[in-house]
C-alpha cells in the first residue's frame, strides 16, 4: 500500500498524509512527511533528503531573472555554526527538534523556470494492493489518493506524489537553512558533493561537520533517528499553458513568513509582487542581468544580497550602489508624490497621500496609452484610472515593466553607469575581476563573494568575526579554514580595489590622491548623493513638461544621456591642483567644501539635488543641457531656491554648535553670528567651485527671502523636518 508502485516513469516519490488549502497564491495541495538522515539508503525519507534543493542549486545564478527569486539568501555561516552542531552533539536539555521544512515542486529543465504540463482528469486505479484516485501532469509528476471502500477519499488521508527529477525540483520554500544542515551533514558523511551543484559550498560545511563529530567523539554517528518533517507542496491549478508556478511560489514564501522573523528590506524588493514599486526596481536589475554591452553598470557594483539594513549607503566596498537606492528612485521619480519633483524648496518628511503617488505613477508611465479605460485581468475587472503601487494587474507587468524599462528605468541607470564617479568606480571593479587571478579554493571563495555567488560575502564575514571571537575566548591560535582566509583575501583586494579607483577617478595612486579618492566616494556612493542626482533628473524632468512645446515620455533617456555630458563636463574642467571638481562634494581634505550636510540619511538627497543642480548651471556646463531647459530663468529661479533651503540648514547647524559652545547665550544673540558665518562658507564654495562671483551671491542673498508656512526655523527642528 505504501510502495513506490510498479510505475518508473516518475523515481522520486514522498508519501504521507494528504492535505489542501487555499491561499491567495491559489489552491496549495501538500503531503506530511519527513527526511530522514540515517537509514536505508533507498527509503523514500531518505531520498527526500537528497531532493530537498536551496534555489541556489537549482538554478544557475548568472542566469537567474530577480523575478524568478523565491527565498531569502543563504545564511551558510549559520547554519555551519549553529545548527549542524544542534543536530550532531548530544542534547543535555531536551530533544533536538526541527519544526517542519517547506517544500514546493517547480518545474525547471536545464536549471531554467518553465512550465508544468496541464494536469490532467481524475482517474481511479488499483495499485499496491489498494484503490487510489491518479492525476498525472505528463511526465513531470503525479499524485495517488488513497479511495475508501465507496470510492471517495479515505477518512486517513493517505496520498503519494511522484517527480521527474529532469523536469521538476523540490525547492525549499521555508526552512532552507535545517535542510542545508541536512544536506551538508548527508553530503558529508557519504562525500558526496562533489556529485552536486553545490561544491563550491563545500568549504562553509565539510570541515565543520567533520570539527563537530570529532570534538564529541562522535566518530560515524547512528543518525537513524534523526527525522525532519517535510510539507511538500503544489499548486495544481498551476499547469498547462499560461500558468506561473512560480510566482504562485514566491506569493507563498511571503504568506509562509509573513509572521516569522521578517526577510530583510532587500529581500522584499525582490521577492514580493504586492508593490508595482518592487516589480519596477527588479526590473532594473533584471536588465543589469542581461546587459550584453558595458552601456551599464554591471551587476556586481549592486548590492542586491545585504541581510541586514543599512539606512544611507551600500554595506559593501565593492559596490557602487544597492537596490534599496534603486527602489528610493522609482519611488520619488514614478510616484512621488509630484511636490518632490515640482518644488525643489521642499524638503522629504511626513505622511504620504497614496492617491497621489498613484495619479502621479500613472503620468509618469503614461498608463494611459498602455490600456483601455476598463479592462480585465484574470477574471478581476479594472479601471485603468484607479490603478497604483498596490492596485494593479498581475498579468500586465510585463506591458508595465517594458514601459518602464524603455523610459525611466533606462534613465536612472544611465545616470548611475555613465555619470564619471560612477562609471569610474564600475570600471575600476571591472579591472580588479579581469586581474584576480583564482589559483585556489580560499581565493575561488573570495572571488564569489564579489562577483557571484548571492550572500557569500556575508557568510565569509560572519565566519570570521566567529573565528576571532572563539580565538580570543579560548586564548589559543584556532586553525584557518578557507573560508577564513577567503575573508583575509577580501581584505586585501580592497586595498587593491582603492587603488585600481584612484587611477581611474584621478589618475593617480599616490598615497594622498588615493585617501582624496576615498573621501570622495565616502560621499558619492551615499543614497543621499546618488538619490540627489536622480531626483535633479526628474526635477528638471518636470520643469521641461511645462516648457513651451512639451516634452514625449520616449525623450527621456536621450534626456538623461545629456544630463551625463553635462555633468561630466563639469568633473573635467581644468583646475589648479586644489581645485579638481571630482573633490567638488567632499566634506573633508579640501578647502572651502560646499557640502556643510551633517549626516548623510536619504533625506538628505534633496540638499544634492541642490549641488547636481548648482553644477548644471556652471557656464561651461549649462550648453549641454540648455536645448533642453529653453527657459533659463526658471532653472536660475529653482536653483536660488534649492540654495535658500541649504542655506538655511547650515545657518541651523552653525546655530546648533554655537549653542553648543556658549551654553547660556540667547538664540537671538547668536542667530545673526551664524547667519553671517553660514553665508560666508557658502559663498566661499560657490565661487571656488562652481563659478558664482561673490557679487552674484550678494545680489542673490539681498533678495526677498520667501518663507515657508513654517516660518524661522528653530533650535527644535530637526534636520529631516528641514529635509
Amino acid at each position: 500500500m505504501f510502495g513506490s508502485g510498479s510505475r518508473l516513469t516518475f523515481r522520486d516519490y514522498v508519501q504521507g498524509t494528504w492535505g489542501s488549502f487555499d491561499t491567495p497564491a491559489g489552491r496549495v495541495d501538500y503531503i506530511m512527511t519527513k527526511a530522514r538522515l540515517g537509514g536505508d539508503a533507498d527509503t523514500p525519507e531518505r531520498q527526500l533528503t537528497k531532493s530537498l534543493a536551496p534555489v541556489r542549486e537549482v538554478m544557475d545564478a548568472g542566469d537567474l531573472d530577480f523575478n524568478q527569486l523565491l527565498q531569502r539568501d543563504l545564511d551558510d555561516h549559520r547554519v555551519a555554526v549553529n545548527l549542524i552542531p544542534y543536530l550532531l552533539k548530544p542534547q543535555t536539555t531536551g530533544p533536538a527538534f526541527f519544526p517542519p521544512i517547506v517544500a514546493v515542486l517547480l518545474p525547471f529543465r536545464n536549471k531554467r523556470p518553465e512550465s508544468f504540463p496541464e494536469l490532467g482528469e481524475l482517474a481511479s486505479i488499483n495499485a499496491d494492493d489498494a484503490s487510489w484516485q491518479e492525476q498525472r501532469a505528463g511526465s513531470a509528476f503525479q499524485v495517488h489518493r488513497l479511495l475508501g471502500p465507496d470510492g471517495q477519499p479515505h477518512g486517513a488521508n493517505v496520498g503519494k506524489l511522484w517527480w521527474n527529477r529532469s523536469e521538476s525540483s523540490l525547492v525549499v520554500l521555508d526552512g532552507q537553512h535545517r535542510a542545508m544542515a541536512l544536506l551538508a551533514i548527508e553530503r558529508t558523511l557519504t562525500n558526496s558533493w562533489q556529485d552536486t551543484s553545490a561544491v563550491k559550498y563545500r568549504s562553509f560545511y565539510e570541515h565543520q561537520v567533520r570539527r563537530v563529530l570529532e570534538r564529541h567523539g562522535a566518530g560515524e554517528p547512528d543518525l537513524s533517528k534523526v527525522e525532519v518533517p517535510v510539507t511538500v507542496c503544489w499548486f495544481p491549478d498551476q499547469t498547462g499553458e499560461g500558468s506561473r508556478p512560480h510566482e504562485a511560489a514566491r506569493k507563498l514564501f511571503v504568506d509562509v513568513n509573513k509572521e516569522a522573523r521578517p526577510p530583510s528590506e532587500s529581500r522584499i524588493i525582490l521577492l514580493s509582487d504586492a508593490e508595482l514599486s518592487n516589480v519596477l526596481t527588479r526590473s532594473m536589475l533584471s536588465e543589469l542581468r542581461s546587459r550584453s554591452d558595458d552601456s551599464y553598470l554591471p551587476l556586481y557594483a549592486v548590492e542586491y544580497d545585504n541581510p541586514e539594513v543599512n539606512s544611507y549607503r551600500p554595506a559593501r566596498w565593492s559596490v557602487l550602489t544597492n537596490i534599496n537606492l534603486l527602489k528610493m528612485a522609482v519611488n520619488r521619480c514614478i510616484f512621488g508624490p509630484s511636490k518632490y519633483l515640482t518644488n525643489v524648496a521642499q524638503g522629504i518628511s511626513g505622511k504620504e497621500s497614496d492617491s497621489q503617488k498613484d495619479e502621479f505613477m500613472r503620468g509618469q508611465l503614461d498608463v494611459a496609452t498602455l490600456f483601455e479605460r476598463y479592462f480585465e485581468d484574470g477574471g478581476i475587472s479594472f479601471d485603468r484610472d484607479s490603478l497604483g503601487d498596490k492596485q494593479f494587474p498581475l498579468g500586465k507587468m510585463e506591458a508595465i515593466s517594458a514601459r518602464f524599462k524603455e523610459t525611466w528605468g533606462r534613465a536612472i541607470l544611465t545616470l548611475l553607469s555613465k555619470t564619471t564617479p560612477y562609471a569610474a568606480h564600475a570600471s575600476a571593479l571591472t579591472k580588479l575581476k579581469d586581474d584576480w587571478h583564482v589559483a585556489d579554493t580560499f581565493a575561488a571563495l573570495a572571488h564569489d563573494a564579489l562577483f557571484g555567488g548571492v550572500g557569500v560575502f556575508w557568510t565569509l564575514r560572519d565566519s570570521h568575526d566567529h573565528y576571532l571571537e572563539h580565538r580570543d575566548a579560548t586564548d589559543r591560535r584556532l586553525p584557518k579554514s578557507d573560508v577564513i582566509r577567503a575573508w583575509e583575501a577580501l581584505k586585501g583586494k580592497e586595498e587593491d580595489f582603492d587603488q585600481y579607483r584612484a587611477q581611474e577617478y584621478l589618475a593617480s595612486t599616490r598615497p594622498e590622491r588615493v585617501k582624496r579618492c576615498k573621501d570622495a566616494y565616502s560621499v558619492l556612493n551615499t543614497h543621499a548623493c546618488q538619490l540627489g542626482l536622480i531626483m535633479t533628473m526628474g526635477s528638471l524632468w518636470e520643469m521641461r513638461k511645462a516648457q513651451p512645446g512639451g516634452v514625449s515620455l520616449k525623450d527621456l533617456p536621450a534626456f538623461a544621456e545629456s544630463l551625463v555630458e553635462a555633468l561630466n563636463s563639469f568633473f573635467q574642467i581644468e583646475h589648479t591642483r586644489g581645485r579638481d571638481r571630482k573633490a567638488a562634494f567632499n566634506k573633508t581634505g579640501i578647502t572651502n567644501p560646499i557640502n556643510q550636510i551633517g549626516n548623510m540619511e536619504s533625506a538628505q538627497a534633496v540638499y544634492f539635488r541642490y549641488f547636481w543642480m548648482q553644477a548644471l548651471a556652471v557656464p561651461a556646463v549649462w550648453p549641454h543641457v540648455a536645448r533642453w531647459l529653453p527657459d533659463r530663468g526658471e532653472f536660475d529661479r529653482k536653483v536660488g531656491e534649492a540654495r535658500r533651503m541649504y542655506l538655511d540648514l547650515c545657518i541651523k547647524q552653525q546655530l546648533r554648535a554655537l549653542k553648543t559652545n556658549q551654553p547660556t547665550a540667547k538664540v537671538d544673540h547668536l542667530r545673526p553670528l551664524a547667519e553671517n558665518q553660514a553665508n560666508s562658507a557658502l559663498k566661499k564654495a560657490l565661487k571656488d567651485w562652481f563659478a558664482v562671483s561673490y557679487d552674484d551671491f550678494d545680489t542673490w542673498l539681498s533678495q526677498p527671502i520667501r518663507r515657508s508656512k513654517q516660518g524661522e526655523l528653530d533650535l527644535g527642528d530637526t534636520v529631516a523636518d528641514t529635509a
